[in-house]
C-alpha cells in the first residue's frame, strides 16, 4: 500500500504542475494584468516595481549614465546642494538653488528617460530633485534671528568687516545682507540652528517662483469621455502635483468649471463623484440607469441613440445634449463670478471662448480679464456650436454688478460665440499665450479626451514599449498593433496640419485637427480605451459611469507620475513655501502694527496724562495767583484807610 500512495503522491504532483503550466499565469503575466486593471496608484506602483525587478529594469535605474541627459551635471548640483545642507551655509544654498531655477536642467525632462521603466527614471535625477526640494523646505523653515535684546552667537567675523565695518553690537546693516559671508543670514554651525530674516525668506521663494515658472492643466474636449477630466485631476490632487491654473476648453470648460469652484478641503469629496449633482440627466423623468440598461440590451434602441446623437454631434459639435450639461454645470457651480471662485478655491480658472469676429471680447476669461461674469455662462459660451445653435437657445454670458444683480456681460451682449475648433487665433492672442504671459506659465499639462482622437493618440509617458518585451508576456502582435495606430494617427494629423496652414481644410472636418500650438513643453494625457468603451457614448451619466470614467481618468495619470514630480515637485514645493511664508510675514506685520498700535495708545495716554498734570499745575499757579493778588489787595485797602482816618 505504501507503493501506491507514493504513486499517487508523484501523479498529483505532475498533474498540478502541468494545470499550473497550462493555465495558471506567469508573475509577468500576473503583474501585467494587475498593472493594467489597477483600482489605486499603490496596487500600480507594485506591480510597476515587480516588473522593473523580473524585467531587471531596476538595473538601468540605479545606473547614472545616459546618453539622454547630462548626468555629470545633475550629479555635480546634487553634490553642491548636499554639502551646502552639510555644512549650514544658507547664503551657499540659496545662491545654488537660485542658478538652477530650471525646469529640464540637463535634459532630464526627456521622454526617454521616462519611457524604459514602468515605476520611475534614473535614481539620480530623483535625488536631486528631492535634496532640491527639502533645500527648499529647509530654507522657507529657518527662524528669524533673535530680537536685539538677545545676542545670538555669530558664527565668524567676515575678513570685509574685521576692520571695524560692524557695529559694536554685533549687527549689521540693512545694504550689508546677502554679501558673501554676511552674518546675518546665519549665526551657528549646523543647518538646524540658523536664522534668516522672514522677509529674506520671501524675497528669495517670490524670485525662484518667478525664475522657475508655473504649470497650468488644460482639459480639452471629450464629450462623455470628458468625465475622465475628473480622474486626472483626482490623481494629480492625491499625488500633490495639481497645478493651481486650469484651463478648459469646450466640454473641459464644464470639468474646469466644476473643479475651480471647490476649496482644497472639500475638493477631494467632489473628485470622487459623492459631491457631484446629476440631477439634470434625470430632469425629463426617465431614470438614467434603467435607460443605459435599455440602451444596452436593445440593438434598435442603441442604433436610434447612437443616429441622434452622431446627428447631434455633426449639428452642434456634442454627443450629449449640451442644456443638459449646461443645467449640470449650473446646478454643481451656482451663480459664483471668477472672482468669487478665486477667493473660494484660490485656483485660477480659466475658459476660452471663441467671438464670432467681434473685436474687443476677451478670449480668456478668468478672475483678472473678467472678475464679474458667472463661471457657468461662460462654460456656456466655450460650448457653443454655431451662431444659430447657440441664438436658437437664446444664452448669452450673464456677469453681476455693484450691488449682486445679475445683468447681460455688456462687452458680449450682441456678441455670438462659434465651436472653438473655428477660431484662428495669432500667436499674441491665443488663448494659451494670453495665459502664459499673465500667470508666468512655461509648462503645460494637457488632458485630451476627444472621442475622435483617443484611438490615434498615445500618452507621452507610456512606459516601456511592448515590442521590447515581445518574448515576454505582453504579446508581438499587441504591440504591433499599437504602434501601427499610433503611427497612423501622427501621420494623420501631420498632414492636416498641412492642409489647414495652406486654408485647403474645410471648417467641418477642422474640428478633428489637435488643438491649438502649446506656447511651451507639454506632457499629453490620454486615456487607453477599449473598443466596448465607445459603446458607452450612448450612455446618460449616472453614478456608476462617473466612477468608471473616473478610474480611467486617474490611469491615464499613473504611468506619468515620476515624470510629472520631475517636472513639478519643485514648483509645487515653491508654491507651498510661498503661502507659508507670506501668511508668517503677515502675521508678522499684523504683530507688529498690533504692537505700533498699543505704543502709539500708551503714548496718547502718557501725553493725555501730561496734559492733565500740566492744566492741574496751571490751575493751581492760577489758584496761587489769585490768592496773593487777594492777600495785597487786602494789604493795600488798610493802608489807604488809615490815612483817611487819620
Amino acid at each position: 500500500m505504501p507503493i501506491w500512495h507514493a504513486i499517487w503522491d508523484v501523479a498529483w504532483f505532475w498533474r498540478a504542475k502541468t494545470v499550473a503550466y497550462l493555465f495558471e499565469l506567469s508573475p509577468l503575466e500576473r503583474w501585467s494584468e494587475t498593472l493594467n486593471k489597477a483600482a489605486d496608484y499603490d496596487e500600480w506602483d507594485e506591480a510597476a516595481h515587480n516588473l522593473d525587478r523580473i524585467l531587471n529594469l531596476d538595473m538601468w535605474r540605479h545606473n547614472p549614465t545616459s546618453k539622454d541627459y547630462d548626468y555629470r551635471l545633475i550629479n555635480e548640483r546634487t553634490r553642491l546642494i548636499q554639502n551646502a545642507r552639510q555644512e549650514g551655509d544658507v547664503y551657499g544654498l540659496i545662491n545654488t538653488l537660485r542658478t538652477g531655477l530650471v525646469r529640464n536642467l540637463g535634459n532630464i525632462t526627456s521622454a526617454k528617460l521616462f519611457n524604459f521603466c514602468f515605476s520611475g527614471t534614473k535614481t539620480l535625477i530623483e535625488d536631486y530633485v528631492e535634496q532640491y526640494v527639502e533645500a527648499i523646505q529647509e530654507i522657507a523653515l529657518l527662524p528669524p534671528p533673535p530680537a536685539d535684546g538677545e545676542s545670538p552667537n555669530v558664527e565668524e567675523v567676515p575678513s570685509e568687516y574685521e576692520d571695524g565695518e560692524i557695529a559694536a553690537n554685533g549687527s549689521i546693516g540693512e545694504n550689508d545682507v546677502g554679501r558673501p559671508g554676511s552674518s546675518a543670514l546665519c549665526y551657528q554651525s549646523s543647518m538646524a540652528t540658523k536664522f534668516l530674516q522672514t522677509q529674506h525668506k520671501l524675497d528669495f521663494i517670490t524670485s525662484a517662483r518667478q525664475g522657475f515658472g508655473r504649470s497650468a492643466l488644460v482639459l480639452q474636449g471629450g464629450a462623455i469621455f470628458g468625465m475622465c477630466h475628473l480622474g486626472v485631476v483626482k490623481a494629480l490632487f492625491l499625488r500633490g502635483l495639481l497645478p493651481r491654473i486650469i484651463v478648459g476648453t469646450a466640454t473641459g470648460a464644464m470639468i474646469a468649471a466644476l473643479v475651480g469652484v471647490h476649496p482644497e478641503e472639500d475638493l477631494l469629496r467632489f473628485l470622487t463623484g459623492d459631491g457631484i449633482d446629476l440631477s439634470a440627466f434625470a430632469a425629463n423623468g426617465k431614470d438614467p440607469a434603467a435607460h443605459n440598461e435599455q440602451v444596452m440590451q436593445s440593438p434598435w434602441t442603441w442604433w436610434a441613440t447612437l443616429l441622434r446623437r452622431i446627428r447631434r454631434f455633426r449639428e452642434e459639435g456634442y454627443f450629449l445634449d449640451v442644456k443638459v450639461l449646461e443645467d449640470c454645470v449650473r446646478a454643481n457651480v451656482g451663480d459664483l463670478t471668477f472672482e468669487e471662485a478665486f477667493n473660494r478655491s484660490k485656483r485660477i480658472l480659466n475658459i476660452t471662448v471663441v467671438p464670432a469676429g467681434q473685436e474687443g471680447i476677451p478670449t480668456l476669461l478668468n478672475h483678472v480679464t473678467a472678475p464679474n461674469v458667472l463661471v457657468w455662462t461662460a462654460a456656456v459660451a466655450s460650448n457653443a456650436s454655431s451662431d444659430a445653435f447657440y441664438g436658437r437657445r437664446q444664452t448669452r454670458i450673464l456677469c453681476k454688478d455693484a450691488h449682486g444683480n445679475i445683468t447681460p456681460w455688456a462687452p458680449a451682449d450682441t456678441a455670438d460665440f462659434r465651436h472653438w475648433t473655428l477660431a484662428s487665433y495669432t500667436d499674441r492672442n491665443a488663448p494659451l499665450q494670453r495665459v502664459s504671459g499673465l500667470f508666468n506659465v512655461n509648462h503645460y499639462i494637457v488632458s485630451q479626451a476627444r472621442p475622435y482622437l483617443v484611438p490615434f493618440l498615445q500618452s507621452d509617458m507610456h512606459g516601456p514599449s511592448a515590442r521590447l518585451f515581445a518574448g515576454g508576456g505582453f504579446g508581438f502582435l499587441a504591440g504591433l498593433r499599437s504602434l501601427t495606430m499610433r503611427m497612423v494617427g501622427l501621420e494623420a494629423r501631420h498632414r492636416l496640419r498641412q492642409l489647414d496652414r495652406l486654408r485647403l481644410l474645410p471648417p467641418s472636418i477642422r474640428r478633428f485637427l489637435v488643438d491649438e500650438h502649446l506656447p511651451g513643453p507639454s506632457v499629453t494625457l490620454v486615456p487607453r480605451l477599449a473598443l466596448r468603451d465607445f459603446a458607452r457614448l450612448m450612455e446618460t451619466p449616472t453614478r456608476d459611469t462617473l466612477e468608471y470614467w473616473i478610474l480611467r481618468g486617474e490611469r491615464s495619470v499613473w504611468p506619468a507620475v515620476a515624470a510629472l514630480h520631475v517636472r513639478c515637485a519643485i514648483e509645487m514645493e515653491l508654491d507651498r513655501a510661498y503661502q507659508d511664508v507670506r501668511r508668517l510675514k503677515a502675521g508678522g506685520l499684523r504683530r507688529k502694527g498690533s504692537e505700533i498700535a498699543q505704543a502709539q495708545a500708551q503714548a496718547r495716554a502718557r501725553r493725555a496724562a501730561a496734559a492733565a498734570v500740566l492744566v492741574g499745575d496751571r490751575d493751581r499757579d492760577r489758584d496761587r495767583d489769585g490768592n496773593r493778588g487777594d492777600r495785597s489787595g487786602n494789604r493795600n485797602g488798610d493802608g489807604a484807610d488809615t490815612p483817611a482816618a487819620a
